[in-house]
């Protein structure tokens, strides 16, 4: 079950945007240079449509969920 988020999920394209941010923050040792074109947004739409968090959507789609 997901925990109810206390703050509303931002819009599509802001959660991408977020998304992105995360990705650069986390991993930017790795992936050195990373856009909002470089993800596979289909793949990720069902994290979104879930009401994850963009963090959570991280969590679960790199299987890390606590």
């Amino acid at each position: 079950m997901i925990a109810q988020q206390s703050t509303p999920i931002p819009d599509w394209e802001q959660w991408q945007q977020d998304i992105v941010a995360l990705l650069k923050s986390d991993f930017g040792d790795t992936l050195q240079v990373i856009s909002i074109d470089d993800v596979d947004w289909p793949s990720w739409q069902g994290l979104y449509a879930q009401g994850r968090s963009p963090r959570s959507a991280i969590e679960r789609a790199l299987e890390r969920e606590l």
